[in-house]
């Protein structure tokens, strides 16, 4: 009879570690879970503060476009109508004749002096370029304009 109390007292005992182990086992459990929710809320947290600062950044940039565009239509607003002239050729006056020969008659002296600094300096530089050989070549010819360079 001793060995059968024995054999149930290692029963309950028994019985009882069980209970101990499992009800570890679920709260390790429970704790792992715990761990797994933080981590979701963390990232979701994450979720949330990037979509927050792109929802910001997209309203500080409307914000931005909207104060420029009425920037722009307050300063058109506020500068002075200009009076413009029609003209039949689109604003694009020719020159009066008497101007044109004026230009003419300064560009050809303006070629001509061009010309003699250009001689003078070659005379200096290389004196053996004076020979009469040299004189023909046609890089002293005077250059020839066709007869229609300045009709208008």
């Amino acid at each position: 009879m001793q060995i059968l109390l024995v054999v149930i007292l290692f029963l309950v005992v028994f019985l009882f570690s069980l209970s101990s182990v499992s009800q570890s086992y679920a709260t390790a459990q429970q704790a792992q879970a715990a761990i797994e929710a933080s981590r979701a809320a963390q990232i979701a947290s994450t979720g949330n503060l990037v979509s927050l600062v792109t929802v910001a950044l997209v309203t500080v940039a409307g914000l931005a476009a909207v104060i420029v565009i009425a920037w722009l239509v307050l300063r058109a607003k506020a500068q002075p109508k200009r009076n413009w002239t029609r003209t039949n050729n689109g604003g694009w006056d020719q020159f009066q004749q008497p101007l044109t020969n004026a230009l003419v008659e300064a560009l050809m002296t303006h070629l001509l002096y061009e010309m003699s600094q250009h001689q003078q300096h070659q005379d200096l530089e290389q004196p053996w370029m004076n020979e009469p050989s040299m004189l023909n070549d046609s890089f002293y010819e005077a250059p020839s304009f066709p007869d229609n360079t300045w009709d208008m």
